[in-house]
């Protein structure tokens, strides 16, 4: 392992970090902010000086380029966004003037995209920190990594290797030769969706503000906004084109890059997008249907008073809860926990299973779920025949058997994992409920939860403890378990 190597990278990487601290202060700036600037301005350039301190100590002879092994990657990925996590804290323990604990925890839940927070207040917190909490989860949601790919192009063939640690998914598609045009063609799709939101929800009544932080957090499938009441605090157009584009965040966005060179036929022939809209499609009529006819009242966040649903609204209701939660974005228009049970159960399922492969979303990711299915489907024809050979197939493509491999083990760490979390948050008395979706939301960096962790409320309340073991389970699940796992496996670590 090329320790100096990667540290002179990770050092590269901080420094990144530290400039778009550049943003927020401007922010503050612009809006008068003098002390918040002040204090983003001490931030940046303690981060910056580790940063090029770190990068320059340990920069490869003059010529020589940085060469990494798949063992690198993971290391470097890993470190990374532990390391981002504690920097993207430092913010919000100057500005907002919380205990460490809770600001790692924000830090976290932003750069995994989990959307949940410890902020009970949004809107009494100065516009250059909630700028600064969007940004990070936009620059978390297609990756801290893959965003330095993109800028740093002497990073060369080990470019590969951060790729494959970073990217979420069981494969990794390139939609060009050369690993730093596929970045700035992802990134290029990533800011172009972004402007276009932005521009949108300007035009449809929202401040200038408002309109580009949600659309920052929304592409990233984040979750934080500038409003306590979250997307509750907009209008029924607004909600409907958030819907629109967390669905977006939610699709790969190697098929949003083909669409646009090959058209909307790109789409129809991923066997993964199909079915994860018809999955979509089928849990939102089933709330909507029991929204409109078992009598339940449509009450948003603002505390209006409770009305029978129409169907406009449970349509609208249904498909924003269940899309937000399923694309693990984490913005509420309605209190859920109001709803029957059913639909929270069916909420609670949709929330693990998380978007597409090579998305913003977290979660099991659907095409994990697509390779189970027709591994269950063909154990039950081979019982039926037994001499019959059936390779599972995605999109006409046979997968590895490692691959499949992967999955399984996958699956197994992954409800392993919620079943150890769950254990260890009821050991310091909280409820099963609390402690059960609090683990799963997470892990699957979805935002809200049940119980006391439910969309009306936030995680302030919790433990300094609690808020580590969380703030762990985000970045484990960003990281797709398995790099995780690695850093803390000392055979790793043998040079």
């Amino acid at each position: 392992m090329r320790i100096r190597s990667i540290a002179f990278v990770l050092g590269l990487l901080v420094g990144c970090l530290a400039i778009c601290l550049l943003l927020p202060l401007s922010i503050s700036l612009l809006y008068k902010e003098y002390e918040t600037a002040k204090l983003f301005t001490y931030s940046l350039l303690s981060i910056l000086t580790i940063g090029l301190v770190t990068s320059y100590t340990n920069k490869p002879p003059k010529g020589e380029k940085i060469h990494l092994t798949t063992r690198d990657g993971v290391a470097i990925v890993g470190l990374c966004w532990i390391l981002a996590t504690v920097i993207c804290a430092i913010p919000y323990v100057l500005i907002a003037d919380v205990n460490f604990a809770k600001g790692i925890f924000e830090a976290a839940s932003g750069l995994s995209t989990t959307g949940a927070s410890i902020f009970s207040n949004v809107e009494i917190l100065p516009k250059g920190l909630l700028f600064w909490r969007s940004l990070t989860q936009w620059l978390g949601g297609l990756g801290i990594i893959v965003l330095s790919l993109a800028i740093l192009p002497f990073l060369g063939a080990g470019g590969m290797q951060l790729y494959k640690a970073e990217v979420s998914g069981i494969s990794k598609d390139k939609v060009a030769p050369r690993m730093i045009d596929t970045a700035r063609s992802l990134w290029g799709v990533y800011i172009a969706l972004t402007g276009i939101l932005w521009i949108l929800l300007y035009f449809q009544g929202m401040s200038s503000f408002d309109a580009i932080n949600h659309a920052l957090t929304t592409l990233a499938t984040g979750g934080f906004s500038t409003k306590n009441a979250s997307l509750a605090a907009f209008s029924p157009l607004n909600q409907w084109t958030i819907i629109v584009f967390m669905y977006l965040g939610s699709i790969n966005f190697t098929l949003h890059f083909l669409f646009l060179h090959s058209g909307v036929k790109k789409y129809f022939e991923n066997e993964e997008f199909i079915y994860y809209t018809i999955f979509l499609l089928a849990g939102i009529c089933i709330i909507a249907g029991h929204l409109y006819f078992d009598d339940t009242k449509a009450q948003s966040l603002m505390g209006e008073p409770a009305v029978p649903y129409t169907i406009e609204r449970a349509f609208r209701d249904s498909a924003f809860q269940l899309i937000s939660i399923t694309t693990t974005t984490g913005f509420v228009t309605a209190d859920y926990l109001n709803w029957p049970v059913f639909t929270q159960v069916l909420i609670l399922v949709y929330m693990m299973c998380g978007g597409c492969g090579g998305s913003t979303a977290g979660g099991i990711k659907f095409m994990r779920i697509l390779i189970i299915f027709k591994l269950i489907r063909n154990e039950l024809n081979r019982l039926t025949h037994p001499q019959a050979v059936e390779r599972i197939k995605i999109n006409h493509v046979s997968i590895e058997p490692t691959a499949i491999r992967g999955v399984t083990t996958f699956f197994a760490i992954f409800f392993i994992s919620i079943f150890i979390g769950t254990l260890i948050l009821t050991a310091t008395g909280l409820d099963i409920i609390t402690s059960f979706s609090a683990v799963i939301t997470c892990f699957a960096n979805a935002g809200p939860g049940l119980g006391l962790v439910g969309p009306a409320y936030n995680f302030s309340f919790l433990s300094e403890f609690n808020l580590c073991v969380l703030s762990a389970y985000m970045i484990f699940g960003r990281l797709e378990i398995f790099t995780f796992l690695l850093l803390f496996m000392p055979k790793f670590w043998r040079l």
